[in-house]
């Protein structure tokens, strides 16, 4: 939690919201250590000063850091450089043109008389939750038991020559994005599609190198998503053209909160075409579950606020052609579907 205190000599003329977002972003980094939830930023200009021998022109910048008890002296030492430079590369120009002292320092909290309430971290989700379509939707392949084990002895030999140790990662891009209800026009030379029902997991805040314990703090809640596909072999290699097609990503609308939905690997899942069942799977099955998912994919990928992290897609996804209708339900989650049509 830190909470930031930025002085300045009234003779400096700062923009303190810039430097504010630059010292606070310093200082939360990736969010593993200090929770956007936790910072609070404030800057102090202070008109009555005494600054060496009281020239007009000397000026000062300084800044207070605390932070929460309990955190060893290599994380100090990490946070304290880190904040330092950005701080000093920010006010740079301001150092070159004048006489200016610019100092920090780091202070713990004390671990008992130390008193706090917010509810940011509510509101962080549901502005999530609010966005109109997400930056980015990333998909897991080859996340469920039964999806690596079809593959059977092909998993050894070429290309693939070995099962993944990393998660199967792929893209739905802005341009496949649409809502539960829209008619989904397929391709003329589509025949029919994979309906792959997936449970979309929902950031409200930034996770960068997050951990798998940590991992669901993360999370403002859950939607349904279709992953679209044209039928294709291929899972070690993007499969662009058969994955990104206009309107192949349909998003629930509702989002489920955390609370409300409980253990995310434990959801039922049903998929019905025109009204029939055709497929029931559970996120159970999901090789690297929701959590430990979070924290592979974002080893090396950062996840914003609103983007959404497709679990899995279950083994054998029923198809469906234009003219037919597909609905998904996910359990504690929700609904979602979409008729099909031929384009025009």
């Amino acid at each position: 939690m830190p909470h930031i205190w930025i002085e300045y000599s009234g003779n400096l003329a700062l923009d303190t919201q810039a430097l504010m977002r630059t010292v606070q972003d310093a200082a939360v980094g990736d969010g593993s250590l200090f929770p956007l939830a936790g910072a609070r930023t404030r800057a102090l200009r202070v008109d009555d000063c005494l600054i060496v021998d009281g020239h007009p022109d000397n000026a000062f910048v300084h800044v207070v850091l605390r932070i929460g008890h309990g955190r060893n002296a290599e994380q100090k030492a990490a946070l304290g450089e880190r904040v330092f430079q950005a701080l000093t590369a920010a006010l740079a120009p301001q150092m070159a043109a004048r006489p200016l002292g610019i100092s920090m320092q780091i202070e713990e909290a004390d671990p008992v008389l130390n008193y706090k309430l917010n509810n940011y971290r509510e509101h962080l989700a549901a502005r999530a939750a609010a966005a109109p379509w997400p930056r980015t939707v990333v998909g897991a392949a080859l996340n469920t038991r039964q999806a690596l084990a079809a593959l059977g002895d092909a998993v050894d030999a070429p290309p693939y020559k070995a099962a993944p140790n990393a998660p199967v990662l792929y893209i739905k891009p802005a341009n496949t994005y649409s809502r539960n209800g829209d008619v989904i026009a397929l391709p003329a030379e589509v025949d029919e599609v994979e309906v792959g029902a997936c449970l979309g997991v929902v950031f409200a805040r930034r996770a960068t190198r997050v951990s798998e314990a940590e991992a669901l703090d993360y999370v403002a809640g859950y939607r349904v998503v279709a992953d679209l596909s044209v039928p294709h072999a291929s899972y070690f290699r993007p499969a662009l053209k058969q994955k990104c097609r206009d309107g192949f990503c349909p998003i629930g609308q509702d989002l489920a909160p955390v609370a409300a939905v409980g253990d995310p690997d434990a959801l039922d899942i049903e998929v019905r075409i025109d009204g029939q069942v055709s497929q029931r799977a559970s996120t159970a099955d999901l090789i690297r579950p929701v959590a430990r998912l979070i924290a592979d994919v974002t080893q090396f990928m950062t996840l914003e606020a609103g983007d959404i992290l497709l679990a899995g897609t279950p083994h054998g996804a029923p198809r469906a052609r234009a003219g037919q209708r597909y609905d998904i339900s996910i359990s504690r989650v929700g609904t979602l579907g979409n008729a099909l049509a031929a384009a025009r």
